[in-house]
């Protein structure tokens, strides 16, 4: 699914008129979708009625299409939250209904939106901004507040950003949204997509050659994206096939992010994988994953890498088709000394994750001296540092950011972290809407960061290991909530899980 911002579907648009497809079209096709989806809303809901919501922009026009169609089958309310449309095409719109009872007063229409279960809320469209008034709150706190009544949005939950999922105090939170042309990116972005329910995509005529014309597209990783980019392993097989990844991890007081990283890596495909770390850590790590190959290294008193490491790392490193760096490392002098030492010599892919991040984040023009691609695992605490900015800034707009650093690194991918995890390059993104609170836990990034490295040793292209690790990483957590609940649920419950997520994929 794609995704688009405000500004972009508004060209998107224009576009299309300039093609043919004429505003007037686009809107009747808006209209005529969403009385299809809103005909089975009701008809699954048992009722005979809907009410429409409206404001005074185009959204309302596309209402009051719907309202025309669904009038033949279904009695229809229209309220008019704002007074008549502003806008012309809108105004035709609202003159051409039928059979249609439309209510003006703010008393009336509260009184229908209590006596409806299926409401459809038009109130605002993607170019909101600001707050919503009182008289509007108070017809969502009605909608809000009973569980048997349906809310379906009309292109997006009144309220809604739609460039970086901001929303309104007293939105309504809907059950489906129904939006026209492509996805809006501020839908897949808490916690704005907790408002929207099943996102359906409704095609208004606009051509593939004005999609071609956006200069920064992003899109949604689906069940079909990890289809396509990941590739079936051929019955006529043996390890040599399936890559070795080298995974530089653990200290004495983090010895589980290199076991964690290691399980997920095995059994996310990986011909062969070696662990370089700390005696200690290497012991646990066979004792709990023998199908590993260790490579015990020198440690400092704590029982962290240091600079001594580097020789017998890029030792183990020769053959290798991809690296991970950085679960569980600790972070001192030296072992930033490490880090950029293995970045500037390794002959490989890097994932760089957790300690790794944070021994660049002041020096993060290293990157610049990588061979081979470089994909960067920052939670939104790390990309600040990297970033050299604050939290807020990275959270306010997480594509932005995410494109922002992936710009000024062209040869590296980045996945920014969290609800809804972005991954970026500089040329476009994408957006992972798989996963769950229940794996914001210490652990779940070394999972993740052990899949996308396992994948990318695989020979699978940065981006696409990327895309596809996140995917199954939020999957593989999605299931283990299932069986354990959000709540009790471990991040190693995740590497139980993979088997089942993978079996889709064989």
């Amino acid at each position: 699914m794609r995704l688009v911002t405000p500004l972009e579907m508004m060209k998107l648009e224009d576009l299309a008129n300039k093609a043919g497809v004429t505003y007037e079209k686009m809107m009747e096709a808006a209209g005529t979708g969403l009385a299809a989806h809103l005909g089975k809303f009701a008809e699954s809901l048992g009722t005979d009625s809907v009410i429409f919501l409206c404001g005074n922009g185009n959204n309302a026009g596309d209402c009051f299409v719907a309202a025309k169609l669904l009038s033949q089958r279904f009695r229809v309310t229209v309220g008019l939250t704002n007074g008549v449309p502003k806008t012309r095409t809108a105004y035709g719109k609202y003159r051409e209904m039928t059979n249609v009872t439309v209510l003006t007063e703010p008393e009336e229409i509260k009184t229908a939106v209590q006596a409806h279960q299926l409401i459809a809320d038009g109130v605002f469209g993607i170019g909101f901004r600001g707050e919503l008034s009182p008289a509007v709150k108070e017809l969502f706190a009605v909608i809000n507040a009973d569980p048997d009544k349906k809310c379906v949005a009309v292109d997006i939950p009144s309220g809604g950003n739609a460039l970086n999922g901001a929303i309104a105090a007293g939105a309504p939170r809907c059950a489906a949204t129904i939006t026209f042309g492509a996805a809006k990116r501020g839908m897949l972005i808490p916690p704005l997509s907790e408002f929207c329910g099943i996102v359906q995509l409704v095609e208004i005529g606009i051509p593939e050659e004005a999609f071609a014309e956006l200069t920064y597209p992003v899109s949604r990783i689906s069940a079909n994206t990890v289809k396509t980019l990941l590739p079936p392993r051929p019955e006529n097989s043996h390890k040599g096939m399936f890559g070795r990844l080298l995974i530089v991890a653990g200290s004495q007081n983090m010895p589980g992010a290199a076991m964690l990283a290691a399980q997920a890596a095995m059994r996310s495909g990986v011909g062969l994988c070696c662990v370089a770390s700390e005696e200690s850590v290497c012991r646990m790590v066979v004792a709990h994953t023998p199908e590993c190959i260790i490579q015990p290294v020198p440690a400092d008193a704590k029982g962290i890498m240091c600079i001594q490491s580097v020789k017998p790392i890029l030792e183990a490193a020769k053959g290798c088709s991809a690296a991970l760096i950085g679960p569980g490392l600790g972070l001192t002098a030296e072992s930033k000394q490490l880090v950029g030492g293995l970045i500037r010599a390794l002959n490989c892919p890097i994932v760089l994750d957790a300690d790794a991040l944070n021994a660049i984040a002041d020096s993060t023009d290293i990157l610049q001296n990588a061979k081979k691609p470089v994909i960067l695992t920052p939670h939104p605490a790390e990309m600040a540092r990297l970033m050299g900015c604050s939290l807020h800034e990275v959270q306010k707009d997480r594509i932005a950011a995410a494109k922002k650093l992936a710009e000024r690194f062209p040869n590296t991918v980045v996945v920014l972290k969290g609800a809804g995890t972005v991954v970026a390059t500089a040329e476009h993104a994408a957006i992972n809407m798989t996963g769950n609170s229940g794996m914001s836990k210490g652990g779940s990034g070394d999972v993740l960061a052990g899949m996308i490295a396992s994948l990318a040793a695989q020979q699978i292209e940065a981006e696409a290991a990327a895309m596809c690790g996140v995917y199954l990483h939020g999957l593989a957590g999605d299931c283990a909530a299932a069986e354990f609940s959000k709540r009790a649920m471990l991040p190693s419950d995740l590497i139980r899980q993979l088997p089942l997520v993978f079996g889709d994929y064989d």
